[in-house]
């Protein structure tokens, strides 16, 4: 959680910086691009901080095509904040920087960084695969190289061969 809120918070700053005019952006008023540019950084954060912190036991295959899914993930995702910034102008006709604010910033925002997370886990930052998890440790298998005594074939796995008659 303090990968998504660090990068949750950088994007909110740099939201209200270029929506609401805190600092002259030529973005003054432009809400939902404000937004999609503020997040797209904010995603770019919250990739290398979850690449290198959160998931730095787990692979990913190939490192283009693990920022290409978390890409589209993020960019998937978006559409959970947005629809509820829409939701509270257009449907309630809330259009207070307050209003976006929570809508898009704390609610639509915690809604898709859980949405995220499990994406995230199952589909760009996956568990390498251990040699122990699929074949069991070196103990647990039998290795026998003995023939069946009753046809004379290779003794089954974990059926112990004998040699009496």
């Amino acid at each position: 959680m303090a990968v998504g809120g660090i990068s949750t918070a950088s994007a909110v700053v740099l939201y209200n910086v270029m929506a609401y005019g805190i600092i002259p952006t030529p973005l003054d008023g432009h809400r939902t691009t404000s937004y999609y540019l503020a997040n797209g950084v904010g995603m770019v954060i919250s990739y290398e901080m979850s690449r290198r912190w959160t998931f730095k036991h787990h692979t990913v295959e190939n490192a283009g095509k693990g920022f290409v899914s978390y890409a589209v993930i993020n960019i998937l995702s978006f559409t959970i904040p947005v629809g509820c910034m829409w939701l509270t102008r257009h449907g309630f006709g809330w259009t207070s920087p307050l209003a976006d604010n929570l809508a898009g910033n704390v609610v639509g925002q915690l809604i898709a960084q859980v949405a995220r997370f499990f994406l995230f886990k199952r589909f760009v930052f996956q568990r390498p695969i251990r040699y122990t998890a699929v074949y069991g440790t070196e103990d647990s298998i039998e290795f026998n190289l003995a023939t069946d005594p009753s046809n004379g074939s290779p003794a089954r796995p974990g059926v112990r061969a004998t040699t009496e008659g």
